[in-house]
């Protein structure tokens, strides 16, 4: 149908989209054309020494210790928060999501194959609750630098939000979706169960937001290349580890979703060919030899 390879089509700009922003807009140079710096630049964190000889000084500068934290203590366990709030959002994202997006499509038979998928998408979700308390409280203790204008929490709150709705679209489709099924074993419903329009709403807004967490972790990147926590080294380090593991996942998704919605558009259109047929046949079909009076005759005859 025209509108499943537009809706197709649509999904397969926003993914291709996520992943060529990774190596472009958000991690491009890190002013603004102006020479001043970007939102949420933490300014004196001497970010932009050299680290390439081993001589330049770390990023984690006395600015980063006092001026914000007060005490290195308290800094190294900011830097430590950074990094589980990172890995954890990456995984969420990167790897749980689109997996288990994944696991649906593929054509497998199993009840379990659903409740894997719901199990782990919850799962999943909890933990990137976790991950947003996590930036929030960095975002609030460093506050006084504008890290708050900075798109990267803004949107990560925005996902934050969003998702919690995805599990209840999920569970009303799938209500839906079992009670069709039931009539239309019993004879009430002609029509097979097909997709819900809470359905279309639970896998559409899901695409959405597995595009829009990756887009956010190459904004998270780009933040803490401007922060004390990180070296240019080790910022350039973490985009190419991001940006290869986003894309191949990115591009394993669009394959495997692409050949299910073309499979199942396949399936849809022979089955209504099948419909058309069947009716045409019930109208003005002419018999067939077995059911003519002359076969008829010939199997009483040698029968």
């Amino acid at each position: 149908m025209p509108q499943n390879k537009l809706f197709l089509l649509f999904a397969n700009t926003l993914l291709t989209s996520a992943v060529s922003a990774q190596f472009t807009g958000w991690w491009g140079d890190s002013d603004n054309g102006d020479g001043s710096d970007p939102p949420g630049s933490w300014g004196g964190s001497g970010n932009s020494n050299n680290d390439g000889d081993g001589t330049g000084s770390s990023s984690t500068g006395q600015f980063g210790q006092d001026s914000v934290f007060g005490s290195s203590t308290a800094f190294n366990r900011a830097g430590r928060i950074l990094i589980g709030h990172a890995v954890l959002a990456s995984l969420v994202w990167v790897i749980f999501i689109p997996s288990l997006a994944i696991l649906l499509r593929l054509d497998l038979k199993s009840p379990m194959v659903l409740r894997i998928h719901a199990v782990g998408q919850i799962v999943s979700y909890i933990i990137y609750i976790g991950a947003a308390g996590m930036g929030i409280w960095l975002a609030q203790q460093s506050s006084a630098f504008g890290v708050w204008n900075d798109p990267h929490p803004r949107l990560g709150l925005a996902i934050l939000a969003m998702g919690l709705f995805q599990p209840v679209f999920g569970a009303i489709h799938h209500s839906i979706y079992k009670k069709r099924a039931l009539n239309a074993q019993a004879g009430r419903q002609p029509k097979a169960p097909g997709r819900t329009w809470v359905g279309r709403v639970h896998l559409w807004l899901g695409r959405l937001l597995l595009c829009l967490g990756v887009i956010n972790g190459g904004l998270g990147i780009r933040l803490a290349s401007h922060s004390p926590f990180q070296t240019n080294k080790t910022s350039n380090k973490v985009r190419i580890a991001y940006g290869v593991v986003a894309g191949v996942i990115a591009l394993l998704y669009l394959i495997i979703v692409s050949v299910f919605e073309a499979r199942r558009m396949r399936h849809q259109n022979e089955r209504r060919q099948q419909h058309v047929d069947k009716s045409t046949a019930t109208t003005d079909r002419l018999p067939t030899y077995e059911q003519s009076e002359e076969s008829l005759g010939s199997n009483r005859r040698y029968g």
